[in-house]
């Protein structure tokens, strides 16, 4: 491949970034076809809608943090009774979220008071003695994926992080292609990489990382592309995939190419739900909409049972006839999913299993539109 130098981007005294632009072009072209019929979620009120609650929520999701929507928006409407460490993690975001929709600036000193307010009584012991002004003063390693057996990487060591640091701001306010929404994508992406690289903090570098590429997105006016926590979220082993072949190979770009494609993928996602939304005549909660998004991603059967099971992945568990009784009937009730026919297997000894789809009526096939979500699999 015709490998580019991301001159700006140091990996080490030695490596440098590369990325091949010319093979992410078909990727770029498939999300700006979409885009093309979708004009409407090139919006700040679309982001600023994305961000609360539903990207909170992936942006802890990929940390391993699985509180439900209702949780999140409790925690939110009530920031006073903020008690564990476990509501921080929402309110913080909630907070970094706000910060970045009102500072444009980013900057030594705007990215110190990000991270306070994102890391605000969740840092350990350890952790606050490892913090100095600005960053960690003290060596951290990075787990190869979450399997605990894996190798470590460390991070840039201390003494380097200022220089570092300073190389990923001089990429950030530097010109980039041109000023196009998906150029802008593509760079907030590379930022958010070389950020964890550097892994400038004793903890919550992840959650900075997303944060800094949105808060990038948001300055460019990249709206529809703030969802891409959602896209990581849902494939978490993929990213995880591409970080380590990135970090081996110093070849951003297959990372870049899956950033794009699950981006996308989401995106179609988004779609097809305000398609429902509109065509409707019922109003549907936060809840109804995520459930729905779930149905979107489920891999195996489309039957109550896996949507249950697709739903316990992403959020605190609870029994499968529960989540039916007051996630899945209630769509069932509204016309949203159709109950088809029972399966050979048993929810409990109450009653079987059985398949489900979305209502046909409410959505409009496009293949156009629909490239990357097989839709006819979805629909009853």
């Amino acid at each position: 491949m015709n490998k580019v130098d991301l001159s700006y981007l140091k990996l080490d005294d030695y490596r440098r970034l590369h990325v091949n632009y010319n093979y992410l072009n078909k990727y770029k072209e498939d999300i700006l076809k979409f885009l093309d019929y979708n004009s409407s979620i090139y919006s700040l009120s679309f982001a600023k809608h994305a961000m609360m609650s539903q990207e909170i929520k992936s942006n802890n999701t990929i940390e391993g943090i699985t509180d439900d929507l209702t949780l999140i928006d409790e925690v939110i409407k009530n920031k006073t009774m903020i008690s564990t460490v476990e509501k921080k993690r929402i309110i913080n975001l909630y907070h970094g979220y706000q910060y970045i929709l009102t500072h444009k600036d980013i900057n030594k000193e705007s990215l110190r008071e990000l991270y306070l307010l994102l890391s605000d009584g969740i840092l350990n012991n350890y952790d606050k003695t490892s913090m100095g002004t600005y960053y960690r003063t003290k060596p951290v390693y990075i787990l190869k994926g979450r399997n605990l057996g894996n190798n470590y990487y460390e991070g840039i060591k201390p003494e380097k992080i200022d220089l570092y640091v300073n190389y990923f701001l001089e990429y950030t306010n530097s010109p980039f292609l041109n000023d196009s929404e998906i150029n802008s994508f593509i760079k907030s992406q590379i930022l958010h990489f070389y950020f964890v690289h550097i892994h400038p903090y004793p903890d919550v570098n992840g959650r900075t990382s997303r944060t800094v590429a949105m808060w990038y997105l948001l300055n460019q006016k990249s709206y529809p592309y703030v969802i891409f926590n959602r896209a990581i979220a849902f494939s978490q082993a993929d990213y995880e995939k591409n970080l380590i072949v990135t970090r081996e190979t110093d070849d951003i770009t297959l990372f870049l190419k899956y950033m794009l494609q699950n981006t996308l993928l989401e995106l179609e996602k988004e779609s097809i739900i305000e398609q429902i939304s509109k065509n409707t005549n019922n109003d549907l909660t936060k809840n109804d909409l995520q459930m729905i998004e779930y149905l979107l991603t489920t891999n195996s059967n489309l039957t109550a049972k896996d949507l249950a099971t697709t739903y316990n992945r992403f959020n605190n568990h609870q029994r499968v006839s529960t989540i039916i009784e007051e996630k899945i009937k209630p769509l069932i009730n509204k016309d949203i999913i159709v109950k088809g026919s029972n399966t050979n297997s048993y929810i409990n000894n109450n009653y079987h299993n059985f398949n489900i789809g979305i209502n046909k009526d409410l959505v409009n096939i496009d293949k156009r539109k629909i490239k990357y979500l097989k839709i006819d699999r979805f629909i009853g």
